[in-house]
């Protein structure tokens, strides 16, 4: 088999039938006239296909012997499993990579290997093609779609503890995790009356004493503010009556 081959010949060879002429061959394939001529043209260098001319008639187009088995090598190739190549393929036509150099290149193959493929593809049902005006438009189909989607998806990794830290165990549904020592043997108890004394952790003090306490701070508050009016009233007094002193 040609090492050069391309998906273009090998597509190009499959449509060629024991009637097919020159001259009509464009057809065939969706192309121009000029078009076609080129790809026959390639076909006859690389030693797949010759030609029969009968004046005035056209001219047949004939499938060599190595025509022939590289056709029946990529049907033979076309029934083998879906492998990691062949998924490779399909990846980066779902990236956007559809023209057979790009595929070449991004995959780092050799055309009939990528051509072989190909061929494959499309007979499995994960790849469609449209040749037309000499150049093959591949596209993913339902099925391809769907293999490199299943494809893409994969378990959750966890992330790497960073240096100095620890990481969480993960458990499994329904296992309670384990919890932390303590520095006591018992766990701190919130106040019942929500007021600890500074100093004493978890110390509590009754309700009854701290109304106690607020009621004579309350009280405290109230006889300064009367004595503080007294002195004001008596140093207002004296005010008036020296000035009233000082009249006569």
């Amino acid at each position: 088999m040609p090492e050069d081959i391309n998906f273009i010949d090998l597509v190009a060879l499959t449509r060629i039938g024991p009637e097919t002429v020159v001259e009509k061959f464009g057809g065939v394939i969706n192309s121009s006239f000029f078009d076609a001529s080129n790809i026959l043209a390639t076909l006859k260098q690389k030693g797949l296909v010759d030609f029969t001319t009968s004046f005035p008639g056209q001219s047949a187009i004939t499938v060599t012997e190595l025509g022939k088995q590289t056709v029946s090598d990529a049907a033979e190739k076309a029934k083998a499993n879906f492998d990691a190549l062949d998924f490779a393929v399909i990846t980066q036509l779902s990236g956007g990579k559809r023209a057979m150099n790009e595929l070449t290149a991004s995959l780092n193959i050799r055309p009939r290997d990528l051509a072989m493929h190909l061929y494959r593809l499309t007979v499995q049902q994960y790849v469609a093609y449209d040749f037309r005006n000499g150049i093959v438009d591949l596209s993913l189909t339902e099925k391809g779609f769907m293999r490199v989607k299943e494809g893409m998806v994969s378990a959750p990794q966890a992330a790497p503890a960073m240096p100095g830290t620890t990481q969480e165990p993960m458990l499994q549904p329904g296992v309670q995790a384990p919890q932390a020592a303590t520095a006591s043997a018992q766990p701190m108890q919130a106040p019942a009356n929500g007021t600890v004394q500074p100093g004493q952790a978890g110390a509590t003090i009754d309700m009854k004493e701290l109304e106690t306490r607020l009621a004579t701070a309350k009280k405290r508050k109230i006889a300064i503010s009367v004595v503080a009016a007294v002195v004001v009233i008596v140093i207002v007094v004296i005010a008036l009556t020296m000035l009233n002193v000082v009249r006569l």
